[in-house]
């Protein structure tokens, strides 16, 4: 007996995308496609798709959701996580955000707090490291192989560091993440600014800061022969510059994106301000189109968030000073949308290409492939449906606990309608359906 069946489906493969059904038997994929449905026979549930876009679920490599020295009361993991569902995202990767992980004691204990929380499966990252001298094998067999480090502040690791580090990981087999912008760009671009309007935030941050980070970390990576994911890529040139070395880098380098470095350009923050605050800081549009470029060709491998929670009311302070709030975004709920309307639906990007940046690729990165990113026979049985129509954007449509999203009023083209996670559906269009916990710990040691 199926336990679910999702029929009448256009189902998105890594080449195209067909009609079919998709067969569910204990929380697995029990089979996919034209002749699914007739293979499956009786289902406990069906799930008529009605020609809605089914893909496997997704997989966010870069989130910062729980975090109880940062974060006020109502952001944790399971509100995060709810968000995270309800936009189709039914894997997440989470980072450090202020406190450290960065013993194996940590790493456990943050698993098992976020394992009571979890509304979705999701792995750890150890970070933010500035000592190298950290249990490298340890964390890796509490369970995950990826390590945080920065060339910036506020978690600014030396050369050095960073040199040691990678090459302890890369010999370990694990990889490390890098937050690619040079500090002492950034302190005289700084000292140059004198105000405290959103509009100045962006010239604090300039694109030389970043083209130079992302290049001395692929020197590093190679120096140390350790395996590089270079995370949220702001521009155009920047996407080119790991590129440049990736083509012929001894060690294997992922590069990472975000939708907002898709969405917005520096122009957008007259009418934005605060909203739009993030590091890397927005850059001109032409680097936005030259982005999207090189996520359409291949360049860009991933698409994550950095998603990062606030108020709104917290938000709204960056108005009379741009220093005070802190940078980042809300993502997880809308990365999927986004992508789908933006992306596929004005002809920027394929269905397949959007598999890859979302689902496939991200669980390559993450370590969990094919057992997630894909709908094969055998594995999770994650998938989302998306519905085509237009609509408005807006944040009272969210599961997101925040109460603003930056694309507030934009229309869009695709919606995520139905999310199943392990064969159950736990969100119909943004109500979430699961409970906190239902989420497990992937662990990833190598």
């Amino acid at each position: 007996m199926t336990d679910l069946l999702v029929e009448r489906a256009r189902v998105v493969t890594p080449t195209g995308v067909e009609r079919g059904a998709i067969a569910i038997s204990d929380g697995s994929i029990d089979a996919v496609g034209p002749d699914a449905a007739a293979a499956a026979g009786s289902a406990d549930t069906v799930v008529d798709a009605d020609g809605m876009v089914a893909l496997p679920g997704a997989l966010d490599v870069h989130t910062h959701m729980h975090d109880d020295d940062l974060f006020p009361d109502g952001i944790d993991f399971a509100s995060q996580t709810a968000s995270a569902v309800a936009g189709g995202v039914t894997t997440v990767v989470e980072l450090p955000t202020q406190t450290p992980v960065t013993t194996p004691a940590a790493l456990r204990e943050k698993a098992e707090e976020c394992a009571d929380l979890a509304h979705v499966d999701f792995g750890l990252v150890a970070g933010n490291v500035q000592d190298p001298d950290l249990d490298v094998d340890g964390l890796m067999e509490a369970g995950t192989p990826d390590f945080k480090t920065f060339t910036a502040d506020p978690y600014l690791a030396s050369d050095e560091a960073i040199a040691r580090l990678m090459r302890r990981v890369g010999e370990a087999g694990g990889t490390v993440r890098v937050h690619c912008e040079t500090q002492g760009l950034l302190d005289d671009a700084r000292s140059t600014i004198d105000g405290d309007d959103p509009e100045v935030y962006m010239d604090s941050r300039p694109l030389e800061a970043e083209l130079d980070g992302i290049s001395r970390a692929g020197y590093f990576a190679e120096y140390a022969d350790c395996p590089l994911h270079v995370v949220h890529i702001s521009s155009g040139s920047g996407a080119r510059e790991g590129a440049r070395f990736a083509s012929r880098a001894t060690v294997p380098v992922t590069l990472e994106t975000c939708p907002q470095y898709l969405a917005f350009s520096k122009a957008d923050v007259a009418e934005k301000g605060p909203f739009l605050k993030v590091n890397p800081s927005l850059k001109s549009a032409e680097e936005v189109d030259r982005l999207w470029d090189a996520v359409r060709d291949g360049t860009i491998d991933v698409v994550g968030t950095d998603h990062f929670p606030t108020y709104r009311e917290n938000r709204e302070r960056g108005w009379d000073d741009i220093w005070e709030p802190y940078a980042g975004l809300p993502g997880v709920e809308t990365m999927v949308e986004f992508l789908a309307s933006e992306g596929v639906g004005e002809g920027r990007l394929s269905w397949p290409r959007l598999h890859e940046l979302v689902c496939a690729g991200p669980a390559r990165s993450a370590g969990v492939y094919p057992r997630k990113g894909s709908l094969r026979v055998g594995t999770d049985a994650d998938v989302m449906l998306l519905r085509v129509g237009e609509y408005e954007v807006t944040a009272d449509d969210l599961e997101f606990c925040g109460g603003w999203t930056p694309y507030e009023g934009e229309r869009w083209s695709a919606r995520v309608d139905t999310v199943i996670a392990g064969g159950e559906v736990v969100a119909e269009d943004h109500e979430v359906r699961s409970e906190p916990g239902r989420g497990t710990f992937l662990d990833r040691p190598l």
